[in-house]
């Protein structure tokens, strides 16, 4: 009975590693065709291409939309075959908005709205996700009438945080799908360490289609992702958390940990010096970092942080979770140091302005 019931793990295992393998080279065979698709967009709709991730505004943006149209795919694929990649109550519920995130992110890379129709609209389906769901991560108190209001309003927000400063952190090659591919592959492994079962597909499935993507979009990138790609992202990481699917909120704000302090950090400081937050700037702590160092020292920065210190918080924070909020403002504090005397909203570094 014991080898049967390790012979049916490991069939299921074969299965997940075969769809995300597939699903790896199906994103990136597609996306090899897809500056001819989206020349032909922009021929067809004469609409402006402009996007703060695609410094060199020649080269494709909005490829986002397909390897987001990948991983969902692949996931009712895998659904279908009478796999479990997510309840089938909640499939609905989950894809749809993370497709409407997608295509509206996709519209606007041709179209380029102005900001405030687009934040409505991700303001209307952040909504809508959290009264259907009803996610209980940020507050988990025994009587949910009386913390209802509360609850769903402070999700909404984080929802809506999350999913806008994916956007903002969009600015050099590789940066958003090598993040992502990080928060991705460690929670799995936390996951796997530690845990008491294995990875929800629902989660590692995105790791195929973002490594297709990935290896196309290094440094010097030939496509980029656009707002298609890291609003899906944004939004994605924002249900994941709410919802704590594989590990908790807290350890999901840890691993997602720069891109926090550098996106919060930056928009507090530029609101202080009395800037407009809708305007496009060049002060994320990582434009610092590539100005300086290039876009390979800045990347390889990044992820010695994620390496060395966010992923080794977040597996503590797994192990401990009575104490999840103290880790994470204890892996936070030090980013922040970091972050304001690293120029975070500023035109440069403060320990270059005695130079």
């Amino acid at each position: 009975m014991e080898n049967f019931v390790i012979l049916i793990q490991a069939s299921e295992n074969f299965r997940v590693l075969i769809f995300s393998t597939t699903s790896t080279l199906f994103c990136f065979l597609s996306l090899l065709l897809f500056p001819r698709f989206w020349s032909a967009i922009v021929s067809f709709t004469s609409g402006p291409v402009k996007h703060i991730g695609n410094p060199r505004g020649s080269l494709p943006s909005g490829a986002g939309l397909f390897f987001s149209g990948v991983y969902m795919i692949a996931g009712l694929i895998f659904q279908s075959a009478g796999n479990d990649f997510l309840e089938r109550t909640d499939l609905l519920f989950y894809l749809a908005p993370l497709f409407l995130m997608s295509a509206a992110g996709f519209f606007d890379d041709i179209y380029e709205f102005p900001w405030f129709p687009r934040l409505f609209f991700y303001f209307l389906i952040s909504l809508c996700f959290v009264v259907v769901t009803q996610p209980s991560g940020l507050l988990s108190e025994p009587d949910p009438q009386n913390f209802a209001i509360i609850s769903a309003s402070l999700s909404v927000l984080v929802l809506l945080w999350i999913t806008n400063l994916y956007n903002f952190m969009d600015g050099i090659d590789g940066l958003a799908a090598s993040q992502a591919i990080f928060v991705l592959l460690s929670s799995s492994l936390i996951c796997l360490l530690f845990g008491v079962s294995k990875p929800s597909p629902f989660i590692f499935f995105l790791i195929g289609p973002l490594v297709g993507f990935l290896l196309l979009n290094l440094p010097k990138a030939k496509i980029y992702m656009g707002d298609s790609g890291s609003i899906f992202l944004g939004f994605f990481f924002g249900i994941t958390l709410l919802h704590e699917i594989d590990v908790s909120i807290w350890c999901w704000l840890i691993l997602l940990g720069w891109f926090i302090v550098d996106a919060t950090s930056t928009a507090v400081v530029r609101l202080l010096r009395g800037e407009n937050l809708t305007e496009k700037h060049q002060s994320h702590v990582y434009q610092h970092l590539n100005r300086m160092f290039g876009v390979w020292r800045a990347l390889m920065a990044v992820h010695f942080c994620n390496l060395f210190w966010l992923f080794p918080m977040a597996s503590f924070c797994f192990l401990n979770p009575q104490i999840g909020f103290q880790i994470f403002i204890a892996a936070m504090l030090p980013l922040l140091v970091v972050h304001l005397y690293s120029g975070a909203g500023q035109t440069e570094p403060y320990f270059l302005r005695d130079k």
